[in-house]
């Protein structure tokens, strides 16, 4: 197997495991602020770097939880419909899915928190969470500050 996909594939493989165990895991479960503290301080960026290594743009993933295993399901690309809770997106790929949201869907918008009435048509969004009987239930929304070109732009094809 090519050694860049390979590559590719692992990093998002521990990407899409990091979030699911972010997602699943209580934040009582987690270090204790001190250590996350110290570590933030002695490797500012190691955080945001792992995250935009990660260049998938939707994906499934099943992690361990204190109460046994859970789906988690994610994906970036344009929002192209709200209506009655529910959030249409549509990745670079051309995949669309339906996310449902509630009152406990956690929303950032340019940094700041937001609400899902926030969100409009046309921006672009990471959106994480789980998947019940076949309904993505959307936990958290993310609208960056920034949006890379190629977040949205579809890759030529290569001849080779």
């Amino acid at each position: 197997m090519n050694k860049k996909i390979l590559g590719g594939v692992s990093a998002l493989a521990v990407g899409v495991v990091g979030t699911g165990v972010y997602l699943a895991v209580p934040a009582s479960a987690g270090p204790s602020p001190s250590t996350t503290t110290k570590a933030a301080k002695q490797h500012p960026g190691h955080r945001a770097r792992r995250v935009r290594a990660v260049r998938g743009i939707h994906g499934q993933a099943t992690v361990r939880t204190k109460k046994g295993f859970a789906q988690v399901d994610w994906q970036r690309g344009t929002l192209t419909a709200t209506s009655g809770g529910t959030l249409s997106v549509r990745s670079v790929d051309g995949t669309t899915w339906q996310w449902k949201t509630d009152g406990t869907t956690k929303v950032r918008k340019d940094g700041a928190k937001s609400a899902v009435s926030k969100l409009a048509s046309g921006d672009f969004v990471v959106i994480l969470g789980r998947d019940a009987s076949g309904a993505r239930t959307a936990n958290r929304v993310v609208v960056p500050k920034k949006v890379p070109a190629k977040a949205t732009t579809s890759p030529t094809p290569s001849h080779g």
